[in-house]
């Protein structure tokens, strides 16, 4: 039995001299084109990439491989395999004979997906790609290699036996077999000249993240969702005294050789943009595009490349995101599009290219310790009356409580603290709080940009946590719950931290709380960015609404990993962004679709975000905002 298809049968020995001399030249430009782009990546500062071989492996299988966020999406993930698996299946079938049998069916489905790419492409919305020409060029020689395969099916049937030759047979039949055979060596140049041509072609357009994609997936470091990079070490130079240190992306060539492998390998293919709450509420920024514009930065000429900052990225671009990772999610190679956000940040903070509410907010984090401006003095008010011990004044208290500022000084989000606090003497849960000398975490400093005064403040915290003796922390917020869990452990922190909505939903599993009544009404919960995309809990909160409203859970239309941001994070709350319609205005439009009776929250932020929002579209007694604290607090016995 044959290995290999007899494609050279009545092909002149010179023209198979030839096919073998295009191949060579094809891979010759093919290696020397991938070796620009690996000498572009080398120039960007370097990278320790964290997990294990075997780890990264798995991810490769995984996403890059099998596919796995390419295929959570029914139109794209359809032309992707149509495209990719059957393309591959396709090439192999030009070789193998046990394939060809189904060689035409596997042409005509490739093809099928390069219709449904061009008209995804056509219908793309944003910025007009600067690619859109090479896009046409690239569908339209794939084409033409597809239509002269048909063509040699068509006239070589001896070698190219196939259900798509039979049907085309008979339109070459007349020519006659002499013609045919001379006919056939023609046409089977042209058609390897262009797929020779294609291959060379790759490492010189957008197909090159053939290469770089499965690359991406396998350098992209394994480390906790939550935790950002750490640009220096703050300690370490305030005892060796050397300060001298540069931070943040002010060029291309600050970001690190992974990073710049990351803009080479992006699609195209829009999904960060079509998830992001920046681009939807109408703001300059979309991720796609600006990852294109670090892609055409880097690999252009040092000499004639224009500046990253101000040229390239509008500032606007960068504090319109929100860091709510939900690009970081869509996207099938995992590119880090908010760690790129942030370290361009850190420049224009370091620079100090920012506008008055952003150095407010530092200066607030500074003197009084906490973002709303506030005296330290008044950060235990929300508990006059609830008779709140502080932490260490009792004997065997199992938990602090980290009250955090929105708890502490927003009105609306200290009756979330009260009712936590309710909640947790109704369960006899031993708690206490730090009272006047807890202040900000500091973890909207660090999305800003401000690294150095985020670093300062975990050394001190994690300092006053060690000598209080703490070993549990409790906290309803996700952004402190999260900088606890994955960024101060970098810094020395070894306690455990626990977002409230698990620590109800324990109490409750373990039968320490006794609710009365259940709540007749449906409750839709909204997943708060950095308790669900960046944690992954998604279940305690549906379990207690579950409990509390006898299984009235509504979805909204976009939860779990693909919810939709309430506009807060990454320092939004605390400056203002030029958009056309704010993301929590877009979050109470899109709640309202499923008729809840309450839309409830586990987020300091997306409480003020949608109340806010339902003020202005006058929703608050129809669709009350709630914290799932709240919402036990009142269902207690």
């Amino acid at each position: 039995m044959e290995i290999i298809r007899d494609i050279f049968q009545h092909v002149p020995l010179y023209f198979v001299i030839a096919w073998y001399a295009i191949g060579v030249i094809s891979a010759y430009i093919f290696v020397t084109g991938i070796g620009r782009h690996v000498h572009v990546w080398k120039q960007g500062r370097a990278e320790q990439i964290s997990g294990t071989a075997l780890s990264r492996l798995k991810k490769l299988v995984y996403f890059g491989i099998a596919q796995a966020k390419i295929l959570n999406k029914r139109f794209n993930g359809t032309m992707h395999v149509l495209i990719s698996i059957v393309g591959f299946l396709l090439l192999l079938g030009m070789f193998f004979p046990v394939l060809r049998d189904v060689v035409g069916y596997l042409a005509l489905l490739f093809g099928l997906g390069l219709v449904l790419l061009e008209y995804k492409r056509l219908k793309s919305s944003g910025p007009p790609l600067e690619t859109a020409w090479e896009d046409s060029f690239v569908f339209g020689a794939i084409i033409a290699m597809a239509a002269s395969g048909f063509l040699l099916m068509g006239v070589n049937t001896w070698a190219w036996d196939s259900p798509v030759g039979e049907v085309l047979s008979p339109v070459f039949a007349p020519l006659g077999p002499k013609v045919l055979v001379e006919l056939y060596p023609s046409l089977f140049l042209i058609h390897s000249a262009l797929a020779f041509s294609l291959i060379a072609y790759v490492p010189n357009s957008r197909l090159i993240h053939l290469i770089t994609s499965p690359m991406n997936v396998y350098c992209t470091p394994i480390t906790a969702k939550g935790e950002m990079t750490t640009p220096f070490d703050l300690k370490q130079m305030m005892e060796s005294g050397n300060f001298d240190v540069k931070v943040g992306a002010s060029e291309i060539n600050d970001f690190t050789w992974r990073q710049k492998l990351s803009f080479d390998a992006c699609t195209l293919c829009q999904r960060c943009s079509d998830a992001c709450p920046a681009k939807a509420s109408g703001t300059k920024l979309s991720p796609m595009h600006l990852i294109l514009k670090l892609k055409n930065l880097e690999l252009q000429s040092a000499h004639a490349a224009p500046q990253l900052h101000g040229q390239t990225v509008d500032p606007e671009e960068l504090w319109a995101c929100t860091t709510c990772r939900a690009c970081v999610e869509e996207c099938p190679v995992l590119i880090q599009h908010v760690g790129a956000i942030c370290d361009m940040r850190r420049h224009l903070m370091a620079e100090g290219k920012v506008d008055k509410k952003k150095r407010d907010l530092l200066t607030f984090l500074t003197t009084v310790g906490n973002t709303y401006g506030l005296a330290s003095s008044d950060r235990t008010k929300w508990a006059e009356g609830l008779d709140v011990k502080l932490y260490g004044d009792e004997p065997n208290q199992e938990f602090l409580y980290w009250v955090g500022c929105a708890g502490s000084y927003d009105t609306r989000n200290q009756m979330v603290s009260r009712a936590l606090v309710r909640v947790m003497k109704a369960a006899q849960i031993r708690f206490g709080i730090l009272g006047n000398e807890e202040k900000c975490n500091c973890e909207v400093a660090r999305r800003v940009g401000e690294e150095g005064r985020f670093q300062q403040v975990a050394m001190e915290l994690i300092e006053l946590m060690n000598k209080r003796g703490v070993k549990k922390v409790v906290t309803q917020c996700p952004h402190c719950y999260n900088t606890f869990k994955n960024e101060y452990p970098r810094f020395g922190a070894k306690f455990q931290v626990i977002h409230h909505t698990q620590l109800i939903a324990q109490l409750l599993r373990e039968g320490k709380l006794k609710l009365k009544k259940g709540i007749e009404q449906t409750i839709a919960y909204h997943d708060p960015c950095y308790l669900g995309r960046y944690n992954d809990e998604y279940e305690s909160p549906r379990t207690i609404i579950r409990t509390l409203s006898n299984g009235r859970l509504v979805e909204l239309p976009r939860s779990h990993a693909k919810s939709f941001c309430c506009g807060g994070g990454g320092g939004n709350t605390w400056y203002t962004v030029e958009a056309e319609k704010k993301c929590s205005v877009i979050r109470i439009d899109e709640a309202q679709q499923v008729s809840p009776n309450i839309l409830a929250a586990a987020c300091p932020y997306c409480i003020s975000m949608f109340e806010d929002a339902s003020k202005v579209l006058g929703t608050s007694e129809k669709m009350p905002i709630r914290d799932i604290a709240e919402l036990v607090a009142e269902a207690l016995e």
